[in-house]
């Protein structure tokens, strides 16, 4: 199981272990200089998957 970290909305990282994106979100919190200016952080736990593309024998043979 992996573990995304997303920052704003869009994903920054993946790690392994949960304490792993906490640890990074408190980086970036540290980072941060404004306190009107500060990022919303969330972490959503999953599985990657990879969709491969089809060939394009199998389209033709979708098409029919």
């Amino acid at each position: 199981m992996r573990f995304y970290v997303f920052k704003d909305g869009s994903m920054i990282a993946t790690t392994a272990t949960r304490d792993a994106a906490i640890d990074l979100i408190r980086q970036y919190q540290d980072l941060e200089t404004h306190p009107f200016l500060r990022s919303e952080f969330s972490i959503i736990a999953g599985e990657e998957e990879f969709i491969p593309y089809r060939t394009a024998k199998k389209e033709r043979k979708a098409r029919r």
